[in-house]
């Protein structure tokens, strides 16, 4: 097994969810950041006065003055963790703790990134990682053998109850895999580590669709996400480490029985290649009237975006890998190029790219200049072959 390290720097925000969703109950805000505390600990250790107190309030449905002395009685001990917080997400959260019973404001709660339940700390899924890493190798062997591909994947594309074969059946084909047992997995090859976020890595922020026009969704809804501080926020330094593993060797084991190449090359170039086009084509169609457009991206010098390629700097083209991870990646770059179908619910039919994005608002200097970027980009820049 060979162990490759890279420095893992976000690009824009990524989003990583646990399915928690904090309510204002659940937190409380100081200053710049947000604290969420254990509710049952704070009520576990409240004075029995304080307590008294507390259900009287409940009692006379005064939720809000109940809620207040639930968060005067948080001490250290009852905190989870303290987040930063956005200034718009600031100003709405405070809404949303001042008036508990309004259903409006109260849809507006924070979906808070994946911690480790032990220390606390947010981490990023190997997980996460490794299927963007699938998604981009499937797509890479899937374009070299295209028209037999289409022939066997576009019949089940066209019936509802066989879409959900479709996968298989193009990763089965395109990488030339024989599937023998249920358990089989052909990228059991590859191995991602979860990786530990530095301190202070996120942020409360929030977040909005748009359309292609450049204008607000009117149908969405406000909402808070804790995501991954990025380059995009001026963020150039420090940064976090991702450990990928391969078993290059096993890779020529005929009881593997996965007739392409998965070697660290190959993985690496069709990460670059496939996310590029994607970059590229997002770039074009959502955000051309960006200036200038690799400011879009935070990427400062590595990733360059023209009107009609993008330029990768050397050091990442020759050892780098560029991804797309987590929520709002939108399915484009979870689906593979010339075979992709994606479902518009309230038209009722296929589409082959979104209508939409997700942006959060980035701020790249202390003047408080601003960008609204897209999620989930992420560079890996190799540092080590172990």
């Amino acid at each position: 097994m060979t162990v490759y390290r890279f420095r893992a720097t976000p690009l824009t925000p990524i989003h990583v969810g646990d399915g928690n969703t904090l309510a204002p109950e659940d937190y409380l805000i100081e200053g710049d950041h947000l604290i969420q505390f254990n509710r049952a600990a704070v009520l576990r250790d409240m004075k029995s006065e304080v307590r008294r107190q507390l259900e009287e309030r409940l009692d006379r449905n005064e939720f809000q003055a109940a809620q207040e002395i639930l968060r005067k009685s948080v001490q250290a001990a009852h905190q989870r963790c303290r987040i930063q917080i956005g200034a718009e997400s600031k100003a709405d959260l405070l809404k949303a703790v001042g008036n508990p019973l309004d259903p409006v404001i109260r849809q507006r709660a924070v979906q808070s990134f994946v911690r480790n339940p032990l220390t606390g700390r947010p981490y990023l899924p190997g997980s996460a990682i490794k299927g963007a890493v699938r998604t981009a190798v499937v797509n890479h062997y899937t374009q070299k053998h295209l028209p037999s591909l289409k022939q066997a994947v576009l019949p089940l594309l066209g019936h509802a109850h066989n879409r959900k074969n479709a996968w298989k059946t193009l990763e089965t084909e395109s990488l030339n895999f024989e599937f023998r047992q249920l358990q089989e997995d052909p990228f059991r090859l590859v191995k991602v580590a979860d990786a530990d976020l530095p301190t202070d890595s996120t942020r409360v922020d929030k977040v909005w669709p748009v359309k292609r026009d450049g204008k607000e969704d009117p149908k969405g809804i406000q909402m808070h996400f804790e995501r991954l501080l990025s380059r995009g926020d001026g963020i150039n330094g420090g940064g976090f480490t991702v450990e990928l593993e391969l078993d290059e060797q096993a890779g020529g084991d005929e009881r593997v029985k996965v007739g392409r190449r998965m070697d660290f090359e190959t993985i690496r170039r069709a990460c670059i290649g496939f996310y590029t086009g994607r970059l590229l084509a997002e770039q074009q169609r959502f955000f051309a009237d960006a200036q200038p457009p690799e400011a879009t991206f935070g990427a400062q010098g590595l990733i360059k975006i023209n009107l009609d390629k993008v330029l990768v700097a050397k050091s990442i083209r020759e050892r780098g890998l560029l991804l797309r991870v987590g929520r709002f990646s939108h399915f484009e770059s979870l689906s593979v190029d010339h075979l992709r179908q994606g479902w518009n619910i309230q038209a009722r039919r296929p589409i082959e790219e979104g209508s939409s994005r997700t942006l959060c608002r980035c701020r790249s200097d202390v003047a408080g200049a601003s960008m609204a970027l897209p999620f989930g980009w992420l560079l890996l820049e190799l540092t080590e072959r172990l």
